[in-house]
Parts: C-alpha cells; structure tokens; sequence
C-alpha cells in the first residue's frame, strides 16, 4: 500500500472563508497566467477550491474585456468629436481665406484705378530703398 503525503497547508488555508483582496487574486492569477505554477498548485498553495479560482479568473477576464471596451468606445467618440473639430475649424479657416483673398482683389483694384485714373503711381519699383525720416 502507497501512503499518501499530508501536505503542510499554508498560513492563508487555515481560513479558508477570508476574503482575499482584488489584488491578491491577480497575484495569484498572475502566477498561473505566466506559467510560473499549475493551476492545481496554486490551489495547495494558498489553500483555495479549484472552482473558486476558476472563478476568479473567469471575473477578472470578464472584467479586462469591460474596461478594454470601455476604452474602445470613448476613444472611438473622442475620435469622432475630434473629427467634427477638424471639420468645423477647417470650414473657418477657408471662410477667413476667401475673406482675404477677396480683400487682397479689392485693394489691388483700388490700386489700379488709382493709377490709371488719377496717374499716381502707388506702388514702388522693385529694389528700392526706403526713405529714413
């Protein structure tokens, strides 16, 4: 006959109804996910039910995916406000542009009948150098 080991249970099995912290269970989790210990070890290890960890790991995944979501969708709508943004600034900064252009066209006209109305000549040679007053 095979005599079974007893196993030395840890400090945390002797109370196995605590609670343990959120922080405790990505711990231990954190272990499993890396490969560093089984699922069945963690389980001597810290004294827990395999469904109970099993749990955990189905909450805490659960939870990942929310807060993956979470931050999808509002950079998704930060993108569209900053789209409409764009869009919006874009529309004033060609308004701002045709008001230019069309100012630049009536002072260049004015300039022309000037000149060739009055015969004053407005603009000055290229190359010239202004006068110090």
């Amino acid at each position: 006959m095979q005599k079974k080991k007893k196993t030395k249970t840890s400090p945390l099995s002797r109370f196995p109804n605590v609670r343990r912290s959120e922080s405790d269970m990505r711990e231990i989790i954190g272990e499993i996910s890396s490969g560093a210990i089984a699922i069945r070890a963690a389980c001597l290890k810290y004294g827990l039910c395999r469904n109970t960890l099993k749990l955990w790991m189905t909450r805490l995944s659960i939870r990942t995916l929310k807060d993956s979501n979470k931050v999808a969708i509002s950079s998704s709508m930060e993108d569209d406000r900053n789209a409409q943004d764009y869009k919006s600034q874009i529309q004033q900064l060609s308004k701002s542009l045709e008001y230019a252009k069309l100012k630049i066209l009536g002072l260049e006209t004015m300039i022309r009948v000037t000149e060739e109305d009055l015969h004053i000549k407005i603009r000055k040679k290229p190359g010239t150098k202004q006068s110090k007053e």
